[in-house]
């Protein structure tokens, strides 16, 4: 579900999510009270969610409360069943790809012209998808009278909410992954002033319609990875309305040390992730259709896979690593303007880096430096040469965990003048390296990039973590050492 940052409007972030039918067995170490808490969240966290009263992601909340909504008690089980029927209306019209359900009266009304612009941007954009290779959101049967996607038009601006999906296949447990579709969507786009009503629907299409057809890979996916796609989505159908780009303010450009795989009780970090995906489709930029296949590919994967697992096979098919792209995509982020196709024209954001080294006549040798990173996390430390230095080269000494545990370095040379100059710095299988770069009177200074890509988890805990398989990373908090030295 697309959000609109708290202190613009109030919206909807992140929920707790859960992987459905991989919950462990009663009695299971923690079963009991970790299934009491997700119990308690699910129900409280929809009703919440649909009211518009809290930083909560409808779809995901509708989700959530979906999977425990056989364990709650009857009493309970009632009132979540008043949340999971689909949104009452008067009125429908059928298109080629979607039927619209509205209604004429009352606060969330709506005309048969709306309706129609509502059905050409949708099939729009669900045209796109299919051209692109996308599966197609699945068949309905008779819901909503016939197999098209549903979407029903209702207020929900005025709770702040710009549109969800959800879906109302009956699960079991051990059944299949995917799932079919319908959406609400608010029923004019009036109430968000930041773009005009039509941007607002399209964007919310381009989100929404895309949950839709992650719904037919894997209903059940990691949270993280459904709305950080689905947010990369909007941008490639609708490129100059650039409505992701307030999600930058938390993302691996400005937040490397937090963990991207992340999904948020209350936050936006899930939807900043998108930038994650923009550089990975602008440094494997094959494209069908108009749209880059890279993230196709993720989705194919991920429908018998989880995630990051599935951007790692992903990765190795396209003869590199995880490992690598990450270093990489870490050192990127240190210069997004120049990085990213539209990262100058849209003012991509940065951030400091972790720490600076000042290397000077009398202290050639900055001595060992530790530093303390999760996984799919960073650091970046400056070294900076001071006038009185006589050195041409820097030597790079670094200790990093073995890299099967995901390390990687990139050093970036940066001069008085012209392009920076960017070197992987390559380790030994335990992780060390020493790497020499130039260090003379036209370097203003050289950044090290230290990357932990760790994909290492204890996947399906009893309480979901809001990471990849619901796990506990085993890569967390790992020490990199660097040690820099100025030498003639």
């Amino acid at each position: 579900m697309r959000l609109r940052p708290a202190p613009v409007l109030a919206a909807v972030a992140a929920v707790v999510v859960s992987l459905w039918g991989q919950v462990p067995a009663q009695g299971a170490p923690e079963s009991r009270p970790a299934a009491a808490r997700a119990l308690a969240g699910a129900l409280a966290g929809a009703q919440a969610a649909l009211a518009g009263e809290t930083d909560r992601d409808v779809t995901l909340s509708l989700r959530d409360l979906r999977q425990h909504r056989d364990e709650l008690s009857a009493d309970d089980r009632a009132s979540a069943d008043r949340l999971l029927i689909r949104p009452t209306t008067s009125t429908s019209k059928c298109f080629t790809l979607v039927c619209v359900h509205w209604s004429t009266t009352g606060t969330g009304k709506a005309t048969s012209a709306y309706a129609a612009q509502v059905a050409s941007v949708a099939e729009h954009v669900l045209e796109t998808y299919a051209a692109a290779g996308y599966r197609a959101p699945e068949a309905d049967g008779l819901r909503g009278g016939n197999g098209l996607l549903d979407i029903y038009l209702q207020d929900l601006g005025g709770r702040g909410l710009y549109g969800y999906c959800d879906s109302d296949e009956p699960r079991t447990t051990g059944g299949a992954r995917d799932a079919w579709a319908y959406c609400a969507f608010d029923n004019d786009y009036r109430e968000f002033p930041t773009h005009t009503p039509q941007q607002n629907l399209e964007v919310t299409a381009a989100h929404e319609l895309f949950h839709a057809v992650q719904f037919a890979y894997d209903y059940d996916e990691d949270g993280w990875f459904m709305e950080a796609t689905a947010t990369w989505a909007e941008d490639e159908l609708y490129d100059d309305v650039d409505d992701n780009i307030q999600y930058l303010s938390e993302s691996p450009l400005t937040q490397p040390a937090k963990s991207m795989d992340h999904f948020q009780p209350f936050g936006m970090r899930q939807y900043g992730d998108w930038i994650f995906f923009r550089y990975l489709t602008e440094t494997f930029d094959a494209r069908s259709a108009g749209l880059p296949t890279l993230v196709r590919e993720l989705w194919e994967r991920a429908a018998r896979d989880y995630s990051i697992s599935a951007v790692a096979h992903v990765l190795a098919e396209h003869h590199t690593s995880l490992r690598a792209v990450w270093a990489a995509f870490a050192d990127a982020n240190r210069r997004p303007g120049t990085s990213y196709d539209e990262g100058a024209a849209n003012h991509y954001p940065g951030a400091a880096p972790a720490g600076r080294l000042r290397l000077t006549a009398d202290r050639p040798d900055s001595g060992w430096t530790t530093t303390r990173v999760d996984h799919l996390a960073s650091a970046t430390y400056r070294v900076v040469r001071a006038t009185d230095s006589t050195a041409r080269h820097l030597r790079l000494r670094l200790d990093l965990p073995a890299v099967g545990r995901g390390s990687g370095a990139v050093a970036t040379v940066y001069r008085t003048s012209g392009r920076p100059e960017t070197t992987p710095v390559g380790l030994t299988r335990r992780g060390d390296a020493s790497a020499r770069v130039a260090f003379g009177r036209d370097v203003r200074f050289v950044e090290v990039t230290l990357a932990n890509a760790g994909t290492a988890y204890r996947c399906w805990r009893p309480a979901d973590t809001g990471f990849s398989c619901r796990g506990r990373s085993q890569d967390d908090d790992l020490p990199l050492r660097m040690r820099a030295i100025a030498v003639r």
